[in-house]
């Protein structure tokens, strides 16, 4: 059991979950949810996001050539994209959670269902 909590506080405690856990509450807090898709179709934020990744990988996460001291850039820049679809998870995840914690999430199942209602009562010639 222990391990699992410790597992959980490693994984909040990674940076790039930290950044994602930032961009999403930036994006949620100032966009809000419906324009998520719309700001997720700009390429223009994954070159952010990509810009962030990259300086973390080169500041903090180099990687060093074997049995040696030196770094190895190829390798940490190619790093960088691992750290970015680390933090693209983060926010996709992040802002599902918000979706449905969201205390509106009833009144969407409610419309869903109402609009499902109506649609299975209407006439059959209007159907076509």
């Amino acid at each position: 059991m222990f391990s699992y909590i410790k597992m959980i506080f490693l994984i909040f405690c990674y940076p790039m979950v930290l950044a994602g856990l930032a961009v999403s509450y930036y994006f949620l807090s100032h966009y809000g949810l419906e324009n998520y898709r719309q700001i997720l179709g700009n390429p223009n934020i994954y070159g952010v996001l990509w810009l962030i990744a990259l300086l973390y990988a080169l500041f903090f996460k180099h990687v060093y050539k074997l049995d040696s001291d030196k770094v190895d850039w190829w390798a940490t820049f190619k790093s960088s994209f691992g750290h970015l679809a680390m933090m693209l998870v983060t926010i996709v995840i992040a802002c599902a959670i918000y979706y449905v914690a969201d205390d509106s999430w009833g009144a969407k199942i409610d419309r869903y269902a109402r609009n499902q209602k109506a649609q299975d009562t209407l006439p059959a010639e209007s159907v076509r």
